[in-house]
Order: structure tokens, then C-alpha cells, then sequence
């Protein structure tokens, strides 16, 4: 397979089986995780099994393993921008983790005041606003790769032809 093939393929991967599990996670977590209804109960270890499942996926896909030539300027751009976008999804998974643990304490009577919820939240928040840009720029590199298409079906890449808007 081809290096730009495998380096497209993670990303879709990472995409699909951790971004998009990661969002339903999200939704489910962010109706549960209001400081006013934390006496209720919760299933907090449910969430947080939840986001380290998905976390131990997206860290299994290794960016590094793909052998790209040092000529290939573009290709090293997008491996280097989703390396970063993996780094943040993974501080993004630990601060929901450290959430939904805190909640959980608190729910079981340990001292949680708002004021250390909050400062959790504001991290989670500040991460996830970090995440948004990175799948970004992952995105906005990875779709400059699929505007490519080939004169051949070479695994080399050789006669790569770019289509310009009113082509497509």
C-alpha cells in the first residue's frame, strides 16, 4: 500500500471509530455531568469507560509507522498536524476522565466545591476548543489529498493529476 494511502486511511480510521464514538460519548456525559444533578445517580464509570475505549483506539493508530520520503513536504504536513490532533484528543479523553471521577466523588459525598468543578470544566473546555482546531487543519490537509486523482492505478503515485473546482 501505498504511504499516503496508509497515512489516509488512519485518518479515516481515527475518524470514524474514535472521533465519531467520541461525540456520543460527549452528548451522553454533558447530559450527566450538570454540577446541580450530581447527587443523582449517575453511571460515571459507565463514561468513563466509555472515553477510555475510545481513547485506547485512536492510540492504537501510529502515524510514525508510515515511511514517508523526506521530499514528500506535504504528505510529513498532514502525518505532523494529525500526530498533534492525536496528542489533544488524548488530553481531551483525560479531562473528561478526570471529570466524570470528580463527579463521581462528589456524588458519593466527598468535598467537590464548584469552584474545582468549574476549574475541571474550563480545562475540558479549553482542550475540546483545541481539538476543534486541530481536526481543522487535519481535515482542511487531509481533503487537499483527496481533490488528487490518478492517470493511473499505480501504487507509485506516479501521474498524479490535480482538478482544479470546475473540474469536479
Amino acid at each position: 500500500m501505498d504511504y499516503r494511502t496508509e497515512l489516509l486511511n488512519m485518518v479515516n480510521k481515527f475518524n470514524i471509530e474514535s472521533v465519531e464514538e467520541f461525540k456520543e460519548a460527549e452528548l451522553r456525559i454533558a447530559r450527566d455531568s450538570k454540577f446541580k444533578s450530581i447527587r443523582k445517580k449517575k453511571d460515571y464509570d459507565g463514561h468513563v469507560q466509555m472515553i477510555r475505549k475510545v481513547k485506547s483506539k485512536a492510540m492504537r493508530i501510529d502515524p510514525k509507522s508510515v515511511q514517508i520520503p523526506e521530499s514528500d513536504i506535504d504528505t510529513t504536513e498532514l502525518r505532523k498536524a494529525f500526530e498533534k490532533c492525536m496528542l489533544t484528543f488524548s488530553a481531551v479523553c483525560d479531562g473528561y476522565i478526570q471529570m466524570q471521577l470528580a463527579l463521581k466523588e462528589k456524588s458519593e459525598g466527598a468535598k467537590l466545591s464548584y469552584g474545582q468543578y468549574k476549574e475541571i470544566n474550563n480545562k475540558v473546555r479549553s482542550a475540546r476548543a483545541k481539538l476543534n482546531d486541530c481536526l481543522d487543519e487535519v481535515n482542511i490537509l487531509y481533503a487537499n489529498f483527496t481533490e488528487y486523482s490518478y492517470e493511473d492505478n499505480s501504487e507509485d503515485l506516479a501521474g498524479i493529476e490535480y482538478k482544479t473546482y470546475d473540474q469536479l
